[in-house]
């Protein structure tokens, strides 16, 4: 017997088509995997059988809600498949970051635009990336993580601990209310607070819950992250009032949107996603 018998699928084998399709799609329901970069799993509809040593090349890669790339580290995903045997040589001149990247896949996050919050992002659409071979098998299953290029979270912002990505959006003007004075706001500033019907709803938050970019003072949008879950209903029809932890000493401040000038004001939430397509051919 040769080293290749071993490997040989006793089952049914494929004569006809020499190509398979797998698409992974990940939607972090349960907002636990995606937005602290741990492993996910996911089951196969039905059993994936591949019964011929066969390359597997990246044909799309979409996301939903995936941070911008607008830093070193959120310049790539970083994609590991633990049923893929993904071994590419690494140079690099950060060692921590050729750790990293062992053993996954390196895709261009392709994100560089606000608008793109709430929608989905094509970051890889060339066809025939390849990305390894594989022997004979039959899976059942997925599993596997993506983080960024320094291993941290990719998605909902800078915090291993949210969980969802939230839009207020409608705005037509910002007021002040109590401390400091209504400006603008920075990428990385703490929403310490967020009340909604004068103090009838919403929630005191933590310091997880953060603005997600820089945003211009009566901006139309506002979009931060946050572990704790909001109710969009409850900030619809009310006055919001935001109290703001500001980075680089700029100093707290509390400002408010109100009803009277904002009539159309809403509250999106949406938790994190992505979808994968490979193709794995046959060799022989």
């Amino acid at each position: 017997m040769s080293d290749f018998d071993i490997f040989q699928n006793s089952g049914y084998t494929n004569k006809r088509n020499r190509k398979k399709t797998l698409i992974v799609d990940f939607n972090d329901s349960d907002n636990t995997h995606l937005g602290s970069g741990t492993e996910f799993k996911i089951d196969l509809i039905e059993p994936l059988i591949i019964d011929k040593h066969s390359e597997i090349y990246l044909d799309n890669f979409l996301t939903f809600n995936s941070n911008l790339g607008d830093t070193f580290g959120h310049a790539a995903f970083v994609l590991k498949i633990n049923e893929f045997n993904i071994n590419p040589a690494v140079s690099s001149s950060n060692s921590s970051t050729a750790n990293i990247i062992q053993g996954g896949i390196v895709i261009p996050n392709d994100n560089n635009n606000i608008d793109n919050y709430m929608s989905t992002v094509v970051h890889k659409g060339k066809k025939f990336n390849y990305i390894c071979d594989i022997n004979p098998c039959k899976l059942h299953s997925i599993s596997g993580k993506i983080t960024d290029l320094l291993g941290e979270p990719i998605f909902h912002g800078l915090s291993t601990e949210t969980k969802f990505t939230y839009a207020l959006t409608g705005i037509d003007t910002w007021g002040s209310a109590g401390a400091g004075t209504a400006r603008s706001l920075v990428r990385g500033d703490i929403l310490s607070s967020i009340v909604a019907g004068a103090g009838g709803s919403g929630k005191s938050t933590g310091a997880s819950t953060r603005i997600l970019t820089n945003t211009a003072l009566n901006a139309s949008t506002i979009f931060f992250t946050a572990e704790e879950e909001l109710t969009p209903s409850e900030f619809t029809g009310v006055a919001i009032v935001f109290t703001v932890t500001a980075s680089g000493g700029r100093g707290d401040y509390t400002f408010t949107i109100s009803t009277g000038t904002n009539p159309g004001v809403i509250l999106l939430k949406q938790n994190a996603r992505f979808i994968s397509e490979f193709s794995i051919i046959s060799r022989d």
